[in-house]
């Protein structure tokens, strides 16, 4: 057979795969469906927080008054505002006051290291960061950034009609701060365009009314927190805040699902593994009678967890189990898989591209993989990332010209993977050191090169070790260092949290006399994280 014959019925099956076109609204922001709601049903609950509950219109209206206070300092369309605050009512004002005033929202994590902290506001150039009161005024403080808590800003003097600056879908919407190699955080640009065709995507796909109550439970640094926040505003439905901290807490997810009827939740699948077991065994199932969308992302679903999943809810409880996934550099998610009750031991799939969404798996010359063989997994479509925030030569490295679509990027994901005959794209791992922890994207290197920093340490690599129950433990061998080894440990780690987030500094750090080396030179990190079981360890 002719092999250009091979090549062309290869592209047009994949097209067969790729046929996701469809209409979305291109005339408006996530910013009107809020206001929609608001003037329709402005008694409606909107947003739960503790003892609580907050209407639309409340909502509206205090969101409304944020975006003149911001217009009054000239604060606009392109400038980007960051909020420093925990989950919160408060946040959520902030966050919409911000996208109608036409700025775009930089989450930030109080808890953050302050040298971190101000890397990403000089990097970012935010116009302001707003705290939501005094008492969570950071110690020892910002020096030389433009910080205001919300309780001080007067928001009674202002009006709370619907402002007339409107942000276009090209503009900035978000900008999110993920992990970067070289040990500085990187910035992620997402437009108002990406984010309205994610979250209808999710409406057609997810279908959800205003008696659905979603859970926002995700910390809003990482961009699963974003349909949280935004979707159930397309249909009157409304959110329940988890406290900030308890994001692990199965107990206290049952209590608030109960509680409120909470419809739709979004697990990372180690954090469902905990909530599995806690409702295995001698539970009432009809506490979680309201659930019917469980989604997952962020780390690879097993298909072991999908078993377990529909042996705890048996057929007659209609509850979804839905795989997502999607780079930060993506808007969030670009496929989606709904799990199986007969999924056996095959790999679960991370599914069909999204609407307006292509994958392409290629080889290392961008030529096509056939079905079956793995491949580099690129995205392209309407979903992209602007790009990196003042790293052009990083986002002309990833965000590459697409030899499929001409005209068009594609975002090198740096995933490998692999297409089914279903049309499904099956995840195989990463072709780098990125991983993720509990849904937390993490650059090894740059735990490597913040260790290496280190007066004491000589040499370095990180990794995850797996423990008997599936937990997953980032471990750090280095090089170096005296004392006793616990002492060693509690003294880098101590180090390592003026520079790195809490959940990027190892759980376990073990001393070795030397690093074992390929014959390239390079770490050999096969022969130091093995699949071998290891026991958990408590920081």
């Amino acid at each position: 057979m002719n092999p250009w014959e091979d090549e062309r019925s290869l592209l047009l099956r994949l097209q067969e795969f790729n046929q996701t076109a469809c209409d979305y609204s291109t005339d408006l922001t996530v910013v009107k469906w809020l206001e929609n709601t608001a003037e329709t049903s402005g008694t409606q609950p909107a947003v739960y927080e503790g003892n609580e509950m907050y209407t639309y219109s409340s909502l509206n209206c205090d969101a409304n008054k944020l975006a003149y206070t911001l217009l009054e300092r000239g604060i606009g369309a392109g400038s980007i505002v960051a909020v420093m605050m925990n989950r919160s009512y408060t946040m959520l004002v902030c966050i919409y006051g911000i996208l109608k005033a036409g700025a775009a929202y930089l989450p930030l994590d109080p808890n953050c290291p302050p040298s971190r902290l101000m890397k990403i506001l000089a990097d970012s150039s935010a116009a302001l960061v707003l705290l939501k009161d005094e008492a969570s005024t950071p110690a020892p403080g910002l020096p030389g950034v433009d910080t205001i808590t919300v309780e001080s800003l007067g928001l009674d003097l202002y009006p709370d009609t619907n402002p007339d600056t409107r942000a276009q879908q090209s503009d900035l919407a978000y900008l999110i701060y993920t992990s970067g190699s070289t040990g500085d955080p990187k910035g992620v640009l997402v437009e108002h365009g990406s984010l309205v065709n994610r979250i209808e995507w999710m409406q057609r796909a997810f279908p959800i009314s205003s008696n659905d109550v979603l859970f926002q439970k995700t910390v809003y640094t990482f961009d699963v927190s974003v349909w949280e926040l935004v979707w159930w505003t397309l249909t009157g439905a409304s959110v329940v805040l988890l406290p900030s901290g308890r994001e692990n807490d199965p107990r206290r997810f049952v209590k608030l699902i109960e509680q409120h009827g909470i419809s739709v939740i979004h697990f990372v699948p180690s954090v469902l593994r905990l909530f599995l077991e806690y409702i295995e065994g001698d539970f009432d199932l009809e506490r979680l009678s309201s659930l019917r969308y469980v989604f997952c992302s962020g780390e690879a679903l097993s298909a072991e967890l999908v078993s377990r999943f529909y042996s705890i809810f048996p057929p007659g409880h209609e509850v979804k189990l839905i795989n997502l996934y999607g780079p930060t550099e993506a808007t969030i998610d670009v496929s989606y898989y709904l799990c199986k009750r007969d999924q056996g031991v095959q790999p679960v799939p991370i599914g069909k591209p999204i609407d307006n969404t292509r994958f392409y798996i290629l080889g290392e010359d961008l030529s096509l993989t056939p079905i079956g063989e793995t491949g580099q997994l690129y995205v392209s479509g309407i979903g992209l990332a602007r790009g990196y925030l003042n790293s052009p030569l990083l986002t002309h490295s990833r965000f590459v010209l697409n030899p499929y679509e001409p005209g068009e990027r594609m975002y090198r994901t740096g995933d490998l993977a692999y297409w089914n005959e279903c049309g499904e794209v099956v995840y195989i791992g990463r072709e780098d050191d990125q991983v993720k922890l509990r849904g937390l994207r993490i650059e090894l290197g740059e735990i490597e090169n913040c260790l290496m920093s280190c007066d004491q340490v000589r040499n370095a690599v990180v990794g995850v070790h797996v423990t008997g129950s599936g937990d997953q433990i980032l471990t750090a061998y280095i090089v170096g260092g005296s004392g006793s080894e616990p002492e060693l440990q509690k003294s880098l780690q101590s180090e390592l949290a003026r520079e790195l987030p809490e959940y990027a500094i190892p759980t376990r750090i073990i001393r070795v006399d030397e690093i074992p080396l390929k014959p390239n030179g390079k770490a050999d990190r096969s022969l130091l994280f093995s699949n071998q079981k290891v026991t958990t360890v408590q920081r």
